[in-house]
């Protein structure tokens, strides 16, 4: 039933008469007194007709809820179980600690590259124990930000949740901005809030990020670590750490014009989530190791600083340590390609043959996911990109040997370019091949 108090709890009606928008799971809660608040949770949330909510209650132990402990893989493994068996869009794991409730939000693919703006597992918020035990404690005002946070953190895969997040995510913003109700939570749930916050307006903003958004978005990422009294272990710090790179890097991508002054706080933002997210949370890891890669490349276009380029290369190498050919192929994939292109211009800069072998190395791990039977042209492409190392090679050390293994490398390009009728590629590539007759000639 809709509790007297909640009537005025946030209730978007989408447009077009769609409803139920977003699919809900709210697990069984993990709490010591068996208090069924999850259930309660998930009642409540059916109230808003965005959601189509339901509550999971299979037993099963829930011990790697406990974010000390070393099962973090068993926490993402289990999640995405069960958001596959319910065809959900987000999770939603409750945790008791120390009298509060911590609330978790999982969304399918998660960890997984290349991605934008990613929400981590370990992103949690914070609620008073008395919520749940008697729900006409809850404040429309919380409902509202779970809710936001719900909305921003699904994947849309439907053309109604693609077209409709957005506007849905600004009334929600748009409602807890406006909300000047006294707040009746304690202070020592405000960095949770406060990260939450954050991570929404980030959200809604991303693509259209200008100066003024960025100071806003910010703040409340500052505002949430200024309160280190009340953070509860190093990792809510690496997550406020790199929400913080995300925003700098988002704003350095889809600001008005790229702006380099954004560049060293989203790296030295990651650096510092780093410290905090270490190789025990390895799949947060993995995904701030990448994208701190892609910040240092960056760095190194507009400065020339051939440290930045190598740093990038390393943070690849801890990325790939993460994202391996048998968990996350096509992450994996990515990985390598990248690496090629990384090493390719190391290798160049630093007049280094073993670089550009192992350049060409990761162009053909990359062919094991990209074989010529089923991606031909991806395939081909890569074969291009071998064949551009070894002419490089044969002008930077005046070696015909290098050259004819650059021809047959574009021979193999062209052949499949021909087949499947790639007119760019075949007119690009027999260039690419008279420049090679030029010089063997």
């Amino acid at each position: 039933m809709v509790l007297q108090n909640l009537k005025n709890f946030l209730n978007p009606q989408p447009k077009q008469n769609t409803e139920k928008v977003f699919r809900v799971t709210v697990v069984a809660f993990e709490d010591k007194c068996n208090m069924n608040c999850g259930f309660r949770l998930a009642e409540i949330l059916k109230q808003n007709q965005l959601f189509d909510v339901r509550f999971f209650n299979e037993p099963f132990a829930k011990n790697f809820l406990n974010l000390q402990s070393r099962n973090f893989f068993d926490f993402i493994d289990r999640g995405s179980k069960i958001l596959d068996k319910t065809q959900s869009d987000v999770l939603i794991w409750g945790y008791e600690e120390e009298g509060k409730i911590r609330l978790n939000f999982q969304i399918k693919n998660q960890y997984v590259i290349p991605n934008s703006l990613s929400f981590s597992l370990l992103d949690s918020l914070f609620a008073p124990l008395s919520y749940f035990v008697n729900p006409e404690n809850f404040s429309a005002s919380f409902l509202t930000l779970v809710s936001a946070v719900i909305v921003a953190a699904v994947n849309p895969v439907t053309n109604d949740q693609k077209k409709l997040k957005p506007q849905i995510l600004y009334e929600l913003i748009k409602s807890l901005s406006q909300d000047t109700a006294p707040k009746d939570i304690a202070r020592e749930f405000m960095p949770y809030i406060m990260n939450m916050l954050g991570k929404i307006y980030l959200t809604n903003a991303a693509f259209n990020l200008n100066e003024t958004t960025v100071k806003i978005i910010a703040d409340l990422f500052e505002t949430a670590l200024k309160n280190r009294q009340y953070i509860r272990l190093p990792i809510y710090y690496g997550c406020m750490y790199n929400n913080m790179g995300q925003l700098y890097e988002a704003a350095f991508y889809n600001g008005a014009d790229k702006n380099l002054s954004y560049l060293r706080p989203a790296i030295s933002n990651y650096q510092e989530a780093l410290k905090h997210l270490n190789r025990n949370y390895p799949y947060d890891y993995g995904v701030i190791s990448y994208h701190l890669a892609l910040m240092y490349f960056e760095f190194w276009k507009s400065t020339t600083d051939l440290q930045a380029l190598r740093d990038a290369v390393s943070q690849l190498r801890e990325a790939e340590k993460v994202f391996s050919l048998t968990q996350f192929p096509q992450s994996w994939c990515h990985i390598e390609g990248l690496l090629g292109y990384y090493l390719t211009l190391l290798g160049m800069s630093t007049h280094s043959h073993d670089l550009m072998q192992l350049a060409i190395n990761s162009y053909k791990n990359a062919q094991k996911i990209y074989e010529q039977s089923v991606y031909p042209r991806e395939w081909a492409e890569i074969q291009g990109k071998i064949g551009h190392i070894y002419y490089l090679l044969g002008k930077q050390n005046e070696d015909e040997k290098f050259m004819l293994e650059a021809r047959n490398y574009f021979n193999s390009a062209l052949e499949i370019y021909e087949g499947i009728n790639y007119k760019t590629a075949v007119s690009d590539t027999r260039k690419s091949l008279q420049k090679i007759k030029n010089y063997i000639d």
